[in-house]
């Protein structure tokens, strides 16, 4: 229903994209918990100008998130609200709309309880333009909970799961983890190819946790054509 004509430069990324996330979808089938960790939309795409949204009716791109999220038949669903260039640049907040329509949990901040293994859930974080200084942001968070929490001014974390930078990140110490989990927007539009100077990793992340550990993760990052600039060859 809503794709780009198949004499768009964006067809065939577009498809090979989707046909991805069909695949992670069916391979990773009824999850008990989907966590959706913000920007689920596009928004209306001020620094582009909208060239290349499909739509920027931001309620229809609701729409087309409902029906990505349904595709996990997931039993329980949290949100966290994105960046208010995406998903509401005024007093709205699109994603409200989607979470009322899939049922889900949603909030700016959320701290959810996995059979005692505690999860902290936020969309931003900030950012490194150097590829050694990407661990900070993370390590920080932890740093922030372990003085908060000692505080009793929020609960102690096991994991602390943030995105926002569009590239994958893990870094698990003794009791504790923290990640940034890759995107699902592709590198090839005129921000990305442009102003972007690290990589951008697509994919979406299992866990696995049982009795309040975590024993499992599988990281599934998409090494798609469409994330490759073009080489020009001269002869």
């Amino acid at each position: 229903m809503w794709w780009k004509n198949k004499d768009s430069k964006f067809y065939p990324y577009q498809k090979e994209a989707w046909q991805s996330y069909i695949t992670m979808t069916c391979d990773w089938q009824e999850p008990d918990i989907l966590i959706c960790n913000g920007d689920l939309i596009e928004g209306r795409q001020s620094k582009q100008g909208g060239a290349e949204l499909i739509t920027n009716d931001r309620n229809v791109q609701g729409d087309m998130a409902t029906i990505c999220l349904k595709r996990w038949n997931a039993k329980k669903i949290f949100i966290a609200y994105g960046s208010k260039y995406h998903v509401g640049d005024q007093a709205e907040d699109f994603e409200y709309t989607i979470a009322q329509k899939i049922g889900a949990t949603i909030g700016g901040r959320l701290f959810i309880d996995i059979e005692g293994f505690m999860l902290d859930c936020r969309h931003k974080l900030g950012t490194s333009r150097i590829p050694h200084g990407r661990a900070t942001a993370l390590l920080k968070a932890m740093m922030w909970n372990l003085v908060k929490s000692g505080l009793d001014a929020e609960p102690k974390v096991n994991m602390i799961i943030r995105s926002h930078a569009h590239y994958y990140m893990w870094i698990e110490q003794a009791g504790r983890a923290m990640m940034i989990t890759p995107s699902l927007q592709l590198a090839r539009g005129r921000f990305g190819s442009r102003e972007c100077e690290g990589e951008v990793n697509w994919g979406a992340i299992k866990l696995q946790i049982d009795k309040g550990k975590l024993i499992g993760k599988e990281a599934r990052i998409w090494k798609l054509k469409a994330n490759r600039l073009p080489v020009h060859k001269v002869k």
